[in-house]
Order: structure tokens, then C-alpha cells, then sequence
């Protein structure tokens, strides 16, 4: 007679116990960490893991969207840049105008030329240009150019007997019409009537300071320089 108690019977909590090793398996929170490590044997290793716990762990993609004052912004600042335009090509179409370049030589007798003026980032350059261009500002602005005057800035500084040379740019519109050589002796006689008044602390030799013209007729070119 066999031994009943010899005889292996399958546990009724075989099952179970199969879905509790499942389960504990499931909740424990995998180590990404190693998997990030271990480069493509740690990829391999989260593959390996349950579906479940692949959707959880994934990185959630945040799909960012502009703000709507920004979106207002954007349109509002492509409609002012895009009605400039036209209004511009609308002026010069009308009246004919044209941008014409004069370089203004202004000699100045208290400044000794050094390197830092020969580069224009230097503090010393960006000094000298806002007090040459603040003065042609001023000239220009209280003369009967004052309506066909655009801008005036400081291009170079190069040594001069007894000093040195300031050459700014000059820049107007006039008619396409215009006698340049005209032009420019009015020009040249407003600039020297205003550093005649100049009072300010740079000492300016009148007489030596000079304009001479520089234009340009492509219509395309005056838009642009205009931006």
C-alpha cells in the first residue's frame, strides 16, 4: 500500500502563488538608471520589461503652443514692417526722390590720433562719434534741410596736421532733379555755419573741414539703406 503521505499532490496554491510573484514582479519600480548606463544592453533591458510598465515610465512630450499675445505680436509687427515698405516705395515712386551720400570732413585740433581711434568698438572712437554726430544733428536739424536731412554717422578718424579728421556720413534725400554740385556746396555751407556757432569742447578748424558728395541712383539700393 503506498504511503499517502509520500505521494506529492499539487498545491491548490500553485496558481496563486504564480500570480503573486506576477504581481510583485509589476510593482516594483524598475531601475532606469542602469538602463541609461548601460547603453544598448540597458535599452535591451527595458524592452524586456512588461508593456505596462514601458507605457508608465515613457517620457511625456509637451507640445508647447505660442501664447496669443505673442501670435499678436508677430502679425501686428509683420503688418508695420510691411506697410513702411509700401509707403516708402509709394514716396519715392511720387516724388522721385533719391538718397544721396555726402561725406562731411571735420577737422579737429584738440584730439591727438591714436590706435583705439582707428577702431570704431573702441570706447574712445564711440565717444568722438557721439559728439561729431550729435553736433551734425544739431546743424542740420535747425537749417532749411532740415526735412531732407536723414542721419549723419561717423565712419573714420584719421590723423591731420595739428589734430585729426573726422569723416561722417551724411545722408539725405533730394530730388533726382537736384544739381549734386549744388547740392553739396549747400550742404557744405549749412555744416560750416553750424561749427562756426559750435561752442562745445572739441576745437574745430572751419576752414579745413569739408564735404564732398557721394549719391547713389538704384532705387532698390535707397530702400534698403533705409532698413
Amino acid at each position: 500500500m503506498k504511503d499517502l503521505h509520500s505521494t506529492p499532490f499539487p498545491s491548490r496554491h500553485t496558481s496563486q502563488c504564480d500570480s503573486c510573484v506576477f504581481q510583485q514582479h509589476s510593482l516594483r519600480s524598475p531601475d532606469f538608471s542602469q538602463a541609461l548606463v548601460g547603453g544598448q544592453k540597458g535599452y535591451q533591458t527595458y524592452r524586456d520589461l512588461p508593456w505596462d510598465l514601458q507605457k508608465i515610465h515613457q517620457p511625456a512630450i509637451k507640445i508647447r503652443h505660442l501664447e496669443p499675445w505673442k501670435i499678436a505680436l508677430i502679425v501686428i509687427g509683420t503688418a508695420v514692417a510691411a506697410a513702411i515698405t509700401i509707403g516708402l516705395l509709394v514716396y519715392f515712386l511720387a516724388y522721385d526722390q533719391k538718397l544721396f551720400y555726402y561725406s562731411g570732413n571735420v577737422k579737429i585740433t584738440n584730439i591727438r590720433y591714436n590706435n583705439e581711434l582707428s577702431r570704431q568698438s573702441s570706447g574712445r572712437f564711440r565717444d568722438l562719434s557721439e559728439r561729431v554726430e550729435r553736433l551734425i544733428d544739431k546743424t542740420f536739424y535747425n537749417s532749411v534741410l532740415r526735412k531732407k536731412y536723414i542721419r549723419s554717422r561717423l565712419i573714420r578718424v584719421s590723423p591731420d596736421a595739428d589734430g585729426v579728421m573726422a569723416e561722417a556720413l551724411l545722408t539725405f534725400w533730394f530730388s533726382s532733379t537736384d544739381s549734386r554740385e549744388a547740392l553739396r556746396e549747400r550742404v557744405e555751407r549749412i555744416l560750416r555755419r553750424g561749427l562756426k556757432k559750435y561752442t562745445g569742447s572739441l576745437r574745430i578748424n572751419v576752414r579745413s573741414s569739408t564735404v564732398s558728395s557721394k549719391y547713389i541712383t538704384s532705387f532698390l539700393k535707397v530702400v534698403l539703406a533705409l532698413f
